[in-house]
C-alpha cells in the first residue's frame, strides 16, 4: 500500500508574482515565442511542486552565494536537449499544528545565467552573499525596542527621523 501524502499549500510570494508577470508580459507580446513556452513550462513545474513532487536538488551554502541551504530548486527548460535556463527556488515549511498543510513558499524564478535566481532568492529573503544562516540569525538580534525613539546615525543626514518633521526647501 502506498502511503498517503500529507496536503501541501503552495505558497507564492511577491517576488515570485512578479517573475510570473514579468514573463506573462513578454509572452504576450511574443505569443508562441520562447517566452510563452518558458511560461507554460514553469506554471506546470509550479503545479508538480504543489502535487508534491521533489526539487531538482537541495540548495547549500556557497561563500560566493546566498545561503540557501533551507531551500530547494526546480529546474526549469524548454529544450529537453539544453542545460535547464531557468531555476525556481522554494523552500517547504512544517506545519504548525497536526493536521495543517505543508507549506511550499516558492520564492524566486530566474535565470540560471551566472546564478541569477539564486541571488534573487537570497535577496529576497534578505541574505546577502558570504553569510551563513547561523551568522545571519545570531546578527539579527533586537537592538532596540519599538517603543523607544529612533536616533539617526552620523552620516545618515538624508533620511530624517522619525521625530522630526520633513523640511521642505524651495
Amino acid at each position: 500500500m502506498s502511503e498517503r501524502q500529507p496536503p501541501i499549500r503552495l505558497l507564492p510570494t511577491t517576488g515570485l508574482k512578479q517573475d510570473l508577470q514579468a514573463l506573462h508580459d513578454a509572452a504576450v507580446m511574443r505569443p508562441h515565442g520562447p517566452e510563452d513556452r518558458l511560461l507554460r513550462v514553469a506554471l506546470k513545474q509550479l503545479v508538480r511542486i504543489e502535487e508534491g513532487a521533489p526539487g531538482t536538488h537541495p540548495l547549500g551554502y556557497y561563500p560566493s552565494y546566498p545561503d540557501l541551504s533551507d531551500c530547494e530548486t526546480t529546474y526549469v527548460s524548454t529544450d529537453p536537449n539544453a542545460k535547464p535556463s531557468h531555476r525556481i527556488v522554494w523552500r517547504e515549511r512544517v506545519p504548525q499544528s497536526p493536521g495543517e498543510p505543508v507549506t511550499r513558499e516558492i520564492i524566486a524564478l530566474g535565470e540560471r545565467a551566472n546564478g541569477q535566481a539564486y541571488y534573487m532568492a537570497g535577496q529576497r529573503l534578505g541574505r546577502p552573499v558570504g553569510f551563513t544562516l547561523a551568522e545571519l540569525a545570531a546578527q539579527r538580534e533586537p537592538i532596540a525596542s519599538a517603543s523607544r525613539p529612533r536616533r539617526r546615525l552620523i552620516g545618515s543626514f538624508d533620511t530624517p527621523s522619525m521625530n522630526e518633521p520633513d523640511r521642505q526647501f524651495e
